[in-house]
């Protein structure tokens, strides 16, 4: 296993608690092209947190969590993220290239503003990977499962 497998194992899990979404997106190629989508919620796990911490200090935010020279008394305290992330029917690797995070309950003027974790596509293929394992034990379901499911729930709502 590598270091990077090992990060998202222990860091990425759904949070089984939130509806899995069903959905359907669209690109433009030549002519618009819709493809199903599913959408987890994930749990803020201390790893995703830091990252997003990092990503809103580095704006000029105070973070969630202490960390650097923010302390207990200096960060927001009162604020969390909730993270989001989704497998569509369009992508080669199924997977969407980012961890979305939204910034909840924050004293800080970025409240409820929407932020992203870009994935590498080695990143995109452990989180998949991880994702679906995930899925197969909780839902007795695969991924490309559930992506079928959001195909037929689509192709009904478009026909």
């Amino acid at each position: 296993m590598t270091l990077l497998e090992g990060f998202v194992k222990d860091e990425v899990f759904i949070d089984f608690g939130a509806d899995v979404l069903y959905g359907s997106d669209q690109c433009n190629v030549s002519f618009p092209c819709r493809f199903p989508t599913v959408e987890f919620q994930l749990m803020a796990t201390n790893g995703l947190s830091q990252i997003a911490d990092r990503i809103r200090k580095d704006l000029g935010f105070a973070p969630m969590h202490p960390m650097d020279e923010y302390t207990d008394d200096t960060c927001d305290n009162d604020g969390w993220y909730d993270f989001y992330v989704g497998i569509n029917g369009y992508a080669e690797n199924h997977m969407d290239s980012c961890i979305e995070f939204v910034v909840v309950n924050s004293n800080s003027p970025d409240d409820e503003e929407r932020y992203s974790i870009d994935l590498t596509e080695e990143e995109q293929n452990a989180v998949f990977k991880c994702l679906d394992a995930q899925c197969q034990k909780y839902l007795e379901k695969t991924c490309l499962d559930l992506l079928a499911e959001a195909r037929k729930q689509m192709e009904e709502d478009y026909s």
